[in-house]
């Protein structure tokens, strides 16, 4: 047997989501890991999982999509962790519901850096106009433009709510990005400040 594989039990028939889900959770493991696409190998993620690298393409055509998938579910995954910010804060008030919203965006990106990277790398972002309604970052947006809604209720229309949704989640963006980038400026206490700061300066514009 080859050293450092691991052999998977074969599964049974009708189990192969279950594979599938363990290739996506091998495949997320490495890349959180790392945060470079190019750094995953479908070999390293066969070994992983202990099975033959051929088997992965049964469930993925190839890496492109193993790695659109696995940030698929991260965006998933943000979107759900702003929704219940703002849920769990939401009985103060819309404005409250924000906030609680932007330092969860903030402690997301510091709790998984390289992941956050890969997430809004530039190869992921390369998408037409017409693509970004059905790119799964889009539910990002709506989750922004929605809780900005609530705040501005009866002050503005659609349009200015998207102007300043995007102004809020670009600016913490850049914030995050940053301490991202540089982990001597992941102070989670200064962020949390910066992030109140735009909220009042996004809601007042």
């Amino acid at each position: 047997m080859t050293e450092g594989f691991k052999r998977r039990t074969p599964s049974r028939w009708g189990e192969g989501e279950a594979l599938k889900r363990e290739i996506l959770a091998a495949a997320a493991r490495m890349l959180t890991e790392s945060g470079r696409e190019g750094d995953l190998s479908l070999r390293a993620v066969a070994r992983e999982v202990g099975i033959a690298a051929p088997s992965i393409y049964l469930h993925f055509k190839d890496r492109a999509e193993l790695v659109s998938t696995v940030t698929e579910r991260a965006y998933a995954r943000l979107v759900a962790e702003l929704r219940d910010a703002a849920e769990q804060a939401g009985g103060d008030g819309p404005r409250a519901a924000l906030r609680a919203m932007a330092q969860r965006y903030c402690r997301y990106a510091v709790d998984n850096p390289k992941l956050y990277r890969l997430m809004f790398g530039i190869e992921r972002m390369e998408v037409s106009r017409d693509e970004l309604a059905h790119h799964p970052l889009w539910t990002v947006y709506e989750a922004w433009v929605g809780a900005v809604a609530a705040c501005r209720d009866g002050r503005s229309g659609t349009a200015e709510d998207e102007r300043v949704a995007k102004l809020l989640w670009f600016s913490l963006h850049g914030i995050v990005a940053m301490a991202v980038a540089m982990p001597f400026a992941a102070d989670r206490q200064g962020m949390a400040e910066m992030a109140d700061d735009l909220l009042e300066l996004a809601l007042t514009t």
